[in-house]
């Protein structure tokens, strides 16, 4: 089931959370909708269930309109942050329920609906726990009764709301690991969102990064990470390192060593900060402010000569073999940047 967003937007009073949303989301696909707080990745979530409507704009599903329709005529599965599990039912009745409060004619037989839960029951790994209540269950285990409730009465999309969010880093891993293995598994189209970079490039088929109401970029982790399209996009996705600087008649970039003012930007991750202890070519003199070790890389924060701070990722060997120590005078170097001009527009990548 594809999802095609066309010229969607939508006010609240007098602020513009949607700006004329234009998104296709290809049948089956896992997308999330990554952005700060208040880009309006909810908003547009809701509005393709159906439990907000755009001030103009239309949603079609598979090529059909369902603008106008209500979240029951759309056959959308939800799935809350918080779970909103019903406390007084035991878990088994929380994902029967949407089977059983389908219009007679639709409603499945007792034995069916026993066969129907055990079986999502066990594609969520909760066999065993049905006559448990709400109460009864850690935190991740609740996300995964309310996801087995979304599927129970067999969506045409799976929508979630940062189904994550309300759970300890460590449950949040191992959930979002097992959401992409379930989604694979059951092949829904599913729309999730989330403000975590990590989780949004670990689980996704794509990514749609959202900011102020716009789409940014849409794309693979791979793409986006690799071939930002703008600075937001670039600072988004992971640490970046920006030095300021100009462009020479070649359009190659060089850092300013005067009192110019800076007509371009070029952005570093900090695996592509190369550290040395000689001087070399168009390396930036910088000082070792920490070296924190972090398992099986190294990150080096330095001070350059225009007191900006920077941060380095190496491996352990070579933090071994430059043996870099607080207050040690060091000389960066890009090895792969990203290049901007002051409008904002990509000059290069080298």
């Amino acid at each position: 089931m594809s999802i095609e967003i066309q010229n969607v937007s939508k006010t609240f009073n007098k602020f513009n959370a949607l700006n004329n949303i234009n998104l296709h989301i290809p049948t089956g696909e896992l997308v999330a909708l990554l952005g700060p707080s208040g880009c309006g990745k909810t908003t547009l979530l809701r509005i393709i269930a159906g439990l907000e409507f755009a001030d103009k704009g239309s949603i079609f599903f598979y090529g059909e309109d369902t603008t106008a329709r209500s979240v029951r005529d759309r056959q959308v599965g939800f799935v809350f942050q918080h779970y909103a599990l019903f406390r007084h039912m035991t878990v088994f009745e929380n994902v029967a329920f949407g089977l059983r409060m389908k219009p007679r004619a639709q409603r499945p037989s007792d034995k069916q609906i026993q066969s129907k839960v055990d079986d999502l029951l066990n594609l969520v790994q909760m066999q065993g726990l049905a006559d448990r209540f709400p109460r009864q269950l850690s935190g991740g285990q609740r996300q995964r009764i309310a996801l087995a409730r979304a599927l129970a009465v067999e969506p045409k999309v799976l929508l979630l709301d940062e189904p994550f969010g309300a759970l300890d880093t460590k449950v949040r891993k191992e959930l979002r690991r097992w959401l992409r293995h379930l989604h694979d598994t059951v092949h829904i189209t599913s729309v999730f969102v989330t403000h975590d970079q990590e989780e949004a490039m670990e689980v996704s088929d794509r990514v749609v990064v959202m900011n102020k109401g716009q789409v940014e970029q849409v794309g693979t982790p791979d793409e986006l990470y690799e071939h930002a399209v703008n600075p937001f996009v670039y600072q988004f996705l992971g640490n970046v390192n920006v030095f300021k600087g100009h462009l020479d008649q070649d359009s190659h970039f060089h850092t300013n060593d005067d009192n110019r003012v800076a007509s371009a930007s070029a952005y570093v991750r900090p695996h592509d900060l190369e550290i040395s202890r000689i001087a070399d070519g168009e390396s930036i003199a910088a000082t070792v402010l920490s070296v924190l070790s972090l398992g099986a890389t190294v990150r080096v924060e330095l001070l350059d000569v225009q007191d900006i701070t920077l941060e380095a990722e190496l491996s352990k060997e070579l933090s071994r073999t430059l043996d870099l120590k607080k207050g040690d005078q060091v000389f960066v170097k890009p090895k792969q940047m990203r290049v901007f001009t002051a409008s904002g527009a990509v000059v290069a990548a080298a």
